[in-house]
């Protein structure tokens, strides 16, 4: 493994600690004080003008009759219908079905980049999924029902979120070899965000800053700048490089560090399964990566 591998893993680990973590922020925010859809219309606005006064330093030209219908595509998939419907579901089910139903999303991937850019799926990428997938199950996985514990249509939202952002991930990649990871996130969410604001305006204008206590602030903070600007900006980084299945499989991680983080921060026991399950996990990932540098 050289060491651009190395670098690229890393970012993906980032990203997967970041999201793992946004799993119980999330929660804080929505929707005790804010609405699901509301919520995204800040999340998405705040986050494209902060794209834009980076891209504005290079103004990177897009060829608009090549690529025009693809940037609006992610826009649609990577920002409108991925954080609408995941948001919208964690509202209405349990962080536990929301991290085991995302853990489809490396299928997803595999499924889409078979059909869209005829990506060959190899039994070492079949095997790696599935311990992945086993090591996510175990770790989420309850006995006392607390799977089943969600609503029903929350889960099938938290799915669609999962279908539409493995699309992003392989619609988004020849995109890639075209341009800066910059000039295609500033654009991917100007799109989405046009598509956000018609669903989410009404929620968003009922909110009343004024009566928010500092943890939404810093909840939102964390959501907007670490789990929206970095990791959308390191995915993009990452895809430059990596097959977007690879680049899926490491939501695997994110059960992992969602159960630390509960350990260290919230006095969860740590169980011999959490062992386990991290060990399929790091074993999952590795193997869907082993063949990962395009």
């Amino acid at each position: 493994m050289n060491w651009v591998s190395l670098k690229m893993y890393f970012a993906l680990t980032i990203v997967s600690l970041l999201y793992g973590i946004n799993y119980s922020i999330v929660k804080i925010v929505i929707p005790d004080y804010i609405q699901p859809y509301g919520y995204i219309v800040y999340r998405a606005g705040i986050s494209v003008m902060i794209f834009w006064s980076i891209y504005a330093f290079i103004q990177e030209k897009i060829k608009w009759k090549r690529d025009g219908w693809r940037l609006v595509l992610c826009g649609l998939t990577g920002i409108a219908i991925n954080q609408l419907l995941f948001f919208k579901g964690l509202s209405l089910t349990t962080a536990v079905n929301g991290s085991i139903i995302m853990t489809l999303t490396p299928i997803m991937v595999l499924i889409w980049a078979a059909i869209l850019i005829k990506e060959r799926i190899t039994p070492v990428k079949v095997l790696g999924i599935l311990l992945g997938l086993v090591g996510a199950l175990i770790i989420v996985y309850k006995p006392d029902n607390a799977v089943t514990a969600g609503d029903w249509r929350g889960d099938l939202l938290i799915f669609i979120n999962g279908v539409s952002y493995g699309c992003y991930l392989v619609l988004v990649k020849p995109l890639m070899s075209h341009y800066r990871p910059i000039t295609v996130i500033t654009w991917v969410f100007t799109f989405g965000v046009l598509f956000v604001i018609p669903v989410g305006w009404n929620e968003a204008i009922a909110l009343l800053p004024v009566h928010l206590p500092s943890k939404v602030w810093w909840s939102s903070a964390y959501t907007i700048i670490g789990v929206t600007v970095v990791v959308y900006g390191l995915n993009a980084w990452t895809l430059k490089k990596l097959n977007a299945s690879v680049v899926g499989s490491f939501i695997y991680l994110q059960p992992v560090f969602a159960t630390l983080t509960a350990v260290l921060f919230f006095n969860e026991v740590f169980l011999w399964e959490h062992i386990l399950a991290s060990i399929l996990v790091f074993t999952g990932v590795w193997l869907v990566t082993k063949p990962s540098i395009v």
